[in-house]
């Protein structure tokens, strides 16, 4: 690949690189085998010779998932960006396994010889450099940027110190109290990452699994905070007399990894605890729609006792209809955005239909962002299950939490 692009630059005229990370050969390869993935990987390069590239250009490989696009001849940068979201377009379309509908989940880089470098190997690098910001662009098409390399460097230090917390079991969690409405006590809490970097300061739940996920231990963070919560929860047990259940929010996108049903069995396993008590909070649920992996992991886990909360605030009603086939048995409701019920009758009512359909799907509700004591009793006229309220108190490090609830709170 890096021999064919140098000799295209002693032709006339600019060259544009597009890498493209197809988000889907890997996922392929766990499910499927060597032998499908290489196929669909046949698929992926054929529709790109036939529906994106020009006689003249090329494309070769850079690894499992990611494709090399030579344009060879560019006059304006705005073609590399056109043949850019063609390529999107065409990757949209799903790939038939069988019977299953697959879809890739592409993203794209761009270099141009020689305004972002005049040699292969720095043209290829900075490619995907711009290829790994576009995974988090809402467009999923970037171009290289001198001002964006600091932030590519920073964010691989950043993965570098998230390795070594994790080696070194050196995360925090905070926990957040859930309350049974009906009986009016705690009856488990939320597990909450808070990774303080030595360099950035405190770094949100989201921005850990984006690091964790970019240098491919994704499963190795959730290990670290599934034991922490677990062996904590199981002290509490010990010292305080708490029997809580704890919950622990992750990303669909965890769901992707075969091997975090291992994680889970091993940690509880560690931790003498049943399956039952752990409730994996699970958000971002709009890949549970297109990834098989996901969808059948999620089976997995509810097979081995797991309960299953639907945790996500951006959730749809189609992706609540979608979601309804899939073995949960809790959802989280951000009640926050119905103000005060006592003088907002209409919110009362729609929060009373939705607190019903949810039990008609035999899903449990828990009630989050309640402001005072009065929306709480009126969630419970209205038979909402539980409730985490941050105006009970913030979340506690674990010494705290049992000071303030290891005894009657009475």
């Amino acid at each position: 690949m890096r021999g064919k692009l140098a000799a295209r630059q002693g032709d006339s005229g600019n060259l544009g690189i597009l890498i493209v990370d197809c988000g889907l050969i890997g996922r392929i390869d766990a499910v499927w085998g060597y032998h499908v993935g290489d196929a669909v990987r046949s698929r992926v390069s054929s529709l790109l010779c036939a529906e994106v590239l020009r006689p003249g250009d090329f494309v070769g490989s850079m690894g499992r998932d990611d494709f090399a696009c030579v344009l060879s001849k560019v006059d304006d940068p705005a073609v590399a960006v056109l043949a850019a979201r063609k390529t999107l377009r065409v990757l949209g379309a799903p790939f038939w396994i069988g019977e299953e509908e697959i879809f890739a989940s592409p993203a794209i880089g761009i270099a141009v010889f020689p305004e972002h470098g005049d040699q292969a190997e720095v043209l290829l690098q900075r490619a995907k450099s711009a290829c790994a910001l576009a995974r988090t662009l809402p467009g999923l098409v970037a171009d290289y940027a001198e001002d964006r390399n600091n932030s590519a460097e920073s964010e691989l230090l950043q993965e570098n110190r998230l390795r070594t917390a994790v080696s070194e079991n050196a995360l925090e969690l905070v926990f957040q109290p859930q309350y049974d409405l009906r009986l009016g006590q705690v009856m488990g809490a939320e597990a909450l990452l808070r990774w303080q970097d030595p360099a950035a300061g405190l770094i949100s739940a989201e921005q850990a699994f984006a690091a964790a996920d970019s240098a491919g231990m994704v499963t190795g963070l959730v290990s670290s905070i599934l034991n922490r919560a677990l062996r904590n929860v199981s002290e509490f047990r010990y010292s305080a007399g708490l029997d809580l259940r704890i919950g622990v929010r992750l990303p669909a996108s965890v769901l992707c990894h075969p091997e975090l049903l291992d994680v889970v069995q091993r940690s509880l396993g560690t931790w003498s605890r049943r399956p039952g008590t752990l409730i994996l909070g699970i958000g971002d649920t709009k890949v549970l729609h297109s990834d098989p992996v996901a969808r059948e992991t999620l089976g997995r886990l509810r097979e081995l006792g797991v309960k299953l909360s639907i945790d996500d605030h951006g959730m749809t009603m189609e992706s609540l209809f979608q979601l309804a086939a899939m073995p949960f048995q809790e959802i989280k409701l951000d009640v926050s955005a119905a103000g005060d019920l006592a003088v907002t009758p209409k919110s009362d009512r729609i929060l009373q239909s939705i607190i019903e359909l949810a039990h008609q799907l035999r899903l449990a509700v828990v009630a989050v962002g309640v402001t005072d004591d009065a929306a709480a009793a009126r969630l419970k006229e209205l038979r909402c299950d539980y409730m985490q309220a941050d105006f009970k108190g913030p979340a506690l490090d674990p010494v705290h939490f049992v000071e303030r609830f290891g005894f009657s709170e009475g």
